[in-house]
């Protein structure tokens, strides 16, 4: 197993479960990888105790699957999950895209632009960092809608859609992926909200297909 870098505060329970959160969702461990109580706590330098109340807790936000017999593992989405979780994702982005191409400053759009050229920045073998820039880059759009309800709701639903989303963990600087998000920044820039949606829904929809067709071949 890989060094974890984590560093031990006085709440260890919380610290322990929020170290393991963020490496979940930055596609650290691939789905299905099995998370073994005893390696975790010795990387992490803690009793086996906080690792497994972490893992019960990361099972009940459907991170994780605690297998009888057989431990914790990655949580595997179905093919109809990931259609599920992607379809939602659409509405919420779409939506925001919208808001955000009627109301985001130039100052905004620049901040935008600016996580698009860190993804690329990003060390081309280190896929987990890619991804989190990436995920990263969305949360700003989704925030420039000024909606804080849709905000809320989006955050709701990243657990699932960086775990989702790991599956395929090489795609943030693919050719095609850049020109999806360049699309995006260009409609918001041209303040056309409908633009911007269908953008947004564009690349939306694409990662999904990828992910369930990957699925569907038994490929994760």
């Amino acid at each position: 197993m890989q060094t974890l870098g984590f560093r031990r505060p006085n709440q260890v329970r919380e610290a322990v479960y929020r170290h393991l959160k963020d490496l979940l969702l930055s596609g650290r461990f691939a789905p299905g990888e099995r998370l073994s109580e005893p390696l975790l706590a010795q990387e992490l330098g803690v009793s086996r105790t906080p690792v497994r109340e972490a893992l019960m807790r990361l099972a009940e936000e459907g991170l994780v699957e605690l297998v009888p017999g057989r431990g914790a593992r990655v949580r595997i989405f179905s093919p109809e999950e990931v259609e599920e979780v992607y379809g939602v994702r659409a509405l919420l982005e779409g939506e925001a895209a919208r808001e955000a191409a009627l109301r985001a400053t130039p100052w905004e759009l620049a901040d935008l632009e600016a996580r698009l050229k860190a993804i690329d920045e990003a060390p081309p073998e280190d896929y987990p960092e890619q991804m989190r820039r990436d995920l990263e880059f969305h949360r700003a759009l989704v925030r420039l809608s000024g909606n804080k309800t849709l905000y809320r709701l989006y955050e709701d639903l990243l657990s699932s859609l960086a775990l989702v989303r790991s599956a395929l963990p090489t795609l943030s600087q693919e050719e095609t992926t850049r020109k999806e998000h360049q699309a995006i920044l260009e409609a918001l820039r041209r303040r056309d909200p409908e633009g911007a949606k269908r953008a947004v829904e564009a690349h939306v929809y694409r990662f999904r297909d990828l992910v369930v067709a990957r699925l569907r071949k038994g490929g994760i």
